[in-house]
């Protein structure tokens, strides 16, 4: 991969990993839930957005994400290790028949309720 193609590729996969948790906020506010953690391994995301740098960001996303987080409810984003998220890991591989969208779960899938045990 060039420079130039791993800068897009950075970009890409953070737009992405602000779009994932702007959705989580959204169902999560949505269903009634007022107390929420949010773990996520991408260091440069969560820094951005308990540094309230969202809130001027060229990213749509970004502000979004924190007009949410201004709402009335506990919430809790902090930064975990990629080898620590393996339950995200396995739940993305669970989505791997959709086509594209959302996939919500009741439950988890076995193999993720395996990783728990």
């Amino acid at each position: 991969m060039s420079i130039k193609q791993t800068s897009y590729y950075k970009r890409t996969v953070f737009h992405i990993e602000a779009r994932v948790i702007l959705e989580g906020l959204r169902i999560a506010w949505e269903k009634g839930y007022r107390q929420l953690e949010i773990e996520c391994d991408n260091a440069l995301l969560v820094e951005s957005v308990l540094t309230r740098n969202a809130a001027n960001s060229n990213l749509v996303e970004l502000r979004l994400i924190n007009v949410y987080l201004k709402r009335n409810w506990k919430t809790r984003i902090h930064h975990i290790l990629r080898s620590q998220n393996m339950v995200a890991d396995q739940m993305a591989k669970c989505t791997y028949d959709n086509e594209f969208g959302l996939k919500l779960f009741e439950d988890p899938p076995i193999l993720v309720q395996e990783i728990l045990q």
